[in-house]
């Protein structure tokens, strides 16, 4: 729950930069749930994952990673 709600918070931060491709991965928040990665916008990647209540955007890893200035891996 807290790696979820850290994630909010950089999204929040990260969604506020201009849009790149690959910026947002999207998961239904069950078990053996895959996560799709490559959405340029959070709102192309709500509409992919549709209108289901256990829909989840958040920023690529990568992505928030480089614009954090972080270190890959």
């Amino acid at each position: 729950m807290r790696l979820l709600f850290g994630l909010l918070i950089a999204g929040s931060f990260v969604a506020a930069l201009p849009a790149q491709a690959d910026e947002w991965c999207g998961f239904l928040d069950k078990a053996h749930a895959s996560v799709h990665c490559g959405y340029s916008s959070l709102a192309q990647c709500k509409q992919s994952l549709g209108d289901k209540k256990e829909a989840v955007c958040i920023p690529s890893p990568s992505f928030a990673k480089a614009r954090l200035g972080l270190p890959k891996g």
